[in-house]
């Protein structure tokens, strides 16, 4: 084959790209001085235009580039449209893409680079931006400078716009798998705290009865199968109605969770800790007996030695706690919590504030026993009979010499007991209750006692401080009443009839049915006599005038059934 002069002296290298059909021109020797190359010349041009490559020659030295009609028409343009100036190229390159280019040219002019290769967005003739490859060789003088640069253009914008489709649709994958990661992440979340919510007890965070009831059938029928030691441990708060009575349920619920908390911090992880029931715990523990009842008086030590903080006092709680070992003579697993339970009643009978184990010997007296056993609890009846009205006695006795402080409390107690009865009769309350309210009321003001006479007496108004002073008056009355077992019932009633059903009452801020009904009864009765024995004369009302006065009040100080209830009874 015949070189044109395009080629004169020159060495040409052809690399075909097998797998796109391509082929770059490279030429690796520079042309005579002066000689630019002319259209036409190059007949290996016809080989390029087969492979749809564009070619561009630029000449550095007279800033000339010459762009083939390939090139052209890549660009949307005839033969004879463009110039041979080099902003042919960089003008048409995106404004985005420009920086990119003219650093690659940059470097590659430098010898930085042996190649040069750009990915850009390059606009048509119609105004669009379409992607095209431009890659390139530099031709060096004898002092290395870059005096020529050749190289092809290629339109690769259907394979960059399917690769942006395709990194676009990777993305919607990896964002879709993404959010359900996060959404079987969060579904796995709801689950454990569904499967938490189900086995846990709502109030003190340990196990629930049901869930205890499964795991207890699981370890006894492990222990049966391959042996091992079990114990079981049931615990009973000792008087807790008493401690939800005085300082009301949602002070029982503190104390609740504070022994549950005290039972988990003092257990292991494998034992199984739960709420058996109201105020009764069950513990299930892997232990000999030995162990056990050190496990238990552990347990009995720490929640004795806690004190729970009341805003009127600091408060002590105990616990009593039965042990039952699983033994061979224990057939089922009901068995072993009756036996945990009759241990734990024992030490009830045995005074509470106790630990007890089942033995053989908790049995129930027989015969002569048995007789002599029901003899001493009669007698012993008979005599709390007696104490008790000795007591009343006394506390009769007292509550006189309270009334004889306040000139305004004539027999005020004793009106306040008598209206009570017939409140209770009214809405046909058993005989046992009605007995209560009426000790109740009598007592409901004993707390006075600690009122100095200059507030009791005192005609105006009450400063701030004297109200407060009168207000401990109901918690004064339990602090004095609180030992006498026999009156626990009536502490109740002594302590929150100072309640409004509106919930703006002292010294609890009680409401509506919070309010033990005692309390409610003796509230209405006890405004209604002060009403009418009222200290000042020209504040003294008519019983009509008292009763209308209830009335307005239904619903805000008073319970309404309360009021409905005393209107018929007068």
């Amino acid at each position: 084959m015949r070189l044109t002069p395009f080629f004169f002296k020159c060495k040409i290298t052809l690399i075909r790209y097998c797998n796109r059909k391509r082929l770059l021109l490279m030429a690796t020797r520079s042309p005579p001085a002066g000689r630019f190359s002319e259209p036409g010349e190059n007949l290996h041009a016809l080989a390029l235009t087969g492979a749809r490559d564009g070619i561009w020659d630029w000449d550095r030295t007279a800033d000339r580039v010459y762009y083939d009609p390939q090139w052209k028409a890549l660009a949307g343009y005839g033969p004879d449209e463009l110039s041979d100036g080099s902003s042919e190229w960089l003008d048409r390159v995106h404004p985005d893409d420009l920086p990119e280019v003219n650093r690659q040219l940059k470097v590659h002019i430098a010898g930085t680079t042996a190649y040069f290769r750009s990915e850009h967005r390059m606009r048509h003739s119609d105004g669009t931006y379409r992607w095209v490859l431009v890659r390139g060789t530099a031709i060096r003088n004898g002092a290395g400078e870059a005096v020529r640069i050749v190289g092809l253009l290629t339109d690769i914008n259907e394979q960059k716009q399917n690769e942006l489709r395709l990194h676009a649709q990777l993305d919607e994958m990896r964002f879709a798998l993404a959010s359900e990661k996060v959404l079987m992440e969060e579904l796995d979340r709801k689950n454990r705290e569904l499967t938490e919510l189900s086995i846990t007890d709502g109030l003190t965070g340990l196990y629930n009865h049901r869930f205890l009831q499964q795991r207890f059938d699981f370890e006894y029928k492990r222990t049966r199968r391959y042996g091992g030691e079990l114990c079981c441990l049931l615990m009973d708060i000792d008087h807790f109605k008493k401690i939800n009575d005085t300082y009301g349920h949602q002070f029982g619920d503190y104390v609740l969770k504070r022994i549950a908390a005290i039972i988990k911090s003092n257990s292991r992880e494998v034992d199984i800790c739960g709420r058996y029931g109201g105020e009764e715990f069950l513990i299930i523990a892997n232990l000999t007996r030995k162990n056990a009842i050190k496990f238990a008086l552990k347990l009995h030590d720490a929640i004795e030695a806690e004190l729970f903080e009341h805003p009127s006092a600091m408060v002590k709680a105990t616990v009593s706690i039965g042990i039952a070992e699983c033994t061979n003579e224990v057939k089922t697993r009901q068995e072993l919590i009756e036996r945990a339970d009759r241990a734990m009643y024992q030490a009830k009978k045995d005074g509470r504030n106790l630990v007890r184990v089942w033995k053989d010997v908790i049995t129930t007296a027989s015969g002569a026993e048995q007789y002599g056993v029901e003899e001493l609890r009669e007698k012993f009846r008979g005599l709390s009979v007696q104490m008790q009205s000795a007591y009343i006695e006394a506390t009769d006795a007292l509550v006189k010499a309270v009334e004889a402080k306040d000139s305004s409390a004539h027999e005020h107690s004793g009106n306040v007991a008598r209206y009570a009865v017939a409140i209770a009769r009214e809405m046909r309350l058993p005989a046992e209750q009605i007995e209560v309210i009426k000790f109740g009321a009598i007592l409901h003001d004993i707390g006075k006692i600690s009122i100095p006479d200059s507030i009791l007496q005192k005609e105006g108004a009450l400063t701030a401080r004297e109200r407060r002073i009168v207000q401990q008056h109901p918690e004064v009355g339990v602090s004095i009443l609180r030992d006498i077992r026999f009156l626990e019932k009536e502490l109740p009633i002594v302590l929150s009839h100072h309640e409004r059903f509106d919930g703006k009452g002292y010294p609890h801020g009680l409401s509506s049915y919070e309010i033990p009904l005692g309390a409610r009864i003796v509230a209405v009765v006890d405004a209604f006599d002060r009403m009418v024995h009222a200290r000042a004369a020209d504040r003294v009302l008519t019983e009509k005038k008292a009763a209308m006065q209830l009335v307005r009040e239904k619903g805000k100080r008073f319970s309404p059934e309360i009021v409905d209830a005393f209107l018929k009874s007068m």
